[in-house]
């Protein structure tokens, strides 16, 4: 059976996903030029705010054994521990915490679209292994992150115009 420090690992994982990406997308919001994006990215700060909040209720909230396999959840507790560790939020001395990509907006906006895609994923994943009651939680995280990408693809557009 999983273990109780397996199942609040991997749920400590996702509540660290969600503070960096409320770091990135603070820290997108003051570099942003154009005032739509520079408020979707507040507003998109808030929403992983909340998100972590729902972290920590669901670490709260874990009852009752986990569905799948203790060598299952190992695995997935250092798949998640790597993507924490290789993902475009990993941290640096410098105060940049992504790539070039990120000297322009529609490159900002990429690599939120990707992370909010990898967050969508990674919840998946984590869903299926617990139980219905928790499940919700995770299940309305994953349509906050769809509404989050067609807010990015909404102003990536809308950018994207405005320079033709």
């Amino acid at each position: 059976m999983v273990t109780d420090a397996n199942r609040r690992d991997v749920v400590a994982i996702g509540r660290q996903f969600e503070r960096k990406a409320f770091e990135f997308y603070s820290m997108l919001a003051k570099k942003a030029k154009h005032k739509p994006l520079a408020e979707l990215f507040q507003w998109l700060s808030g929403q992983e705010k909340r998100h972590e909040a729902a972290f920590d209720a669901l670490a709260a909230s874990l009852s009752g054994a986990m569905n799948g396999n203790p060598y299952q959840w190992k695995e997935m507790l250092y798949y998640f521990r790597s993507l924490l560790d290789t993902n475009v939020f990993n941290e640096s001395d410098d105060d940049t915490l992504l790539s070039s990509e990120l000297d322009t907006e529609i490159g900002a906006i990429q690599i939120a679209i990707s992370f909010e895609k990898e967050n969508i994923l990674f919840f998946q994943r984590i869903a299926e292994c617990l139980q219905q009651r928790e499940r919700n939680i995770l299940d309305e995280l994953i349509e906050e992150e769809k509404v989050h990408i067609l807010k990015l693809l909404d102003i990536k557009h809308h950018i994207v115009e405005q320079a033709s």
